[in-house]
């Protein structure tokens, strides 16, 4: 998992919705943004490999 950009932040200080980003090939880590209550929300190319961002708000995946 990596930081995410600030553009994907809301800017709401502590009560902020948490959000993550990984290797869509993690799926250790995948699972576990599952686990904790998170959703998929988009896919794209970043860093060189396919990234998956999760947050609180997004559709559920099939993961």
């Amino acid at each position: 998992m990596s930081a995410v950009p600030d553009r994907h932040r809301n800017g709401r200080g502590p009560q902020a919705e948490a959000i993550a980003m990984t290797r869509v090939a993690d799926i250790p880590s995948r699972r576990l943004l599952v686990a904790v209550g998170l959703r998929e929300a988009e896919r794209r190319g970043r860093w060189g490999a396919d990234q998956v961002l999760y947050d609180g708000r997004g559709p559920t995946s099939a993961g």
